[in-house]
């Protein structure tokens, strides 16, 4: 790796996980991008944490957000990790949840995922930088009620064995 400051962009990062995944990185000295939809949430984490960290919106769903991240992370020093955290849940049979909502579920934690890694990818594999894909255990097994959430699991461990 180079001299330029390694930078990790952790998306759902305002708070959970993904915050405590932020201030890990922050304290290894990291430049750690908080990405997120939650901007109070985000922006005060930043703030909190000064001048390694910075909070940039991240609707994972939108590629063109995806840039605005990427392009961010990369004025910062060298893109080193993209950590895909963001993720919802949604309660529900297969005949009781909505059509929307089962896209929504997989549009977030799973097409989301994708896009990161796409939007992330030549970077990180230009200096061996490291994807990591946040799943659950429900992407081991099935939970009656959550059937979205298990497929978007199932699928994110599927798509992050193929990652090249």
């Amino acid at each position: 790796m180079s001299d330029l400051a390694q930078v990790a962009i952790v998306t759902g990062g305002a708070r959970g996980i993904g915050e405590a995944v932020v201030r890990r990185f922050h304290h290894l000295g990291m430049h750690v991008v908080v990405a997120d939809v939650l901007d109070n949430e985000g922006q005060q984490l930043a703030a909190e944490l000064g001048t390694k960290a910075t909070f940039c919106h991240l609707d994972v769903r939108k590629s063109e957000q995806w840039a605005e991240v990427v392009e961010v992370s990369s004025a910062l020093g060298q893109l080193s990790v993209l950590v895909n955290n963001a993720g919802v849940l949604r309660f529900g049979s297969i005949e009781e949840q909505d059509p929307d909502e089962f896209r929504f579920v997989l549009d977030v934690n799973l097409t989301g995922a994708w896009l990161g890694m796409r939007a992330c990818g030549a970077s990180l594999r230009a200096v061996g930088g490291v994807i990591v894909n946040v799943s659950s255990t429900a992407g081991l097994a099935g939970y009656s009620h959550i059937g979205a959430y298990v497929a978007s699991k199932w699928a994110l461990r599927g798509i992050t064995k193929t990652a090249t």
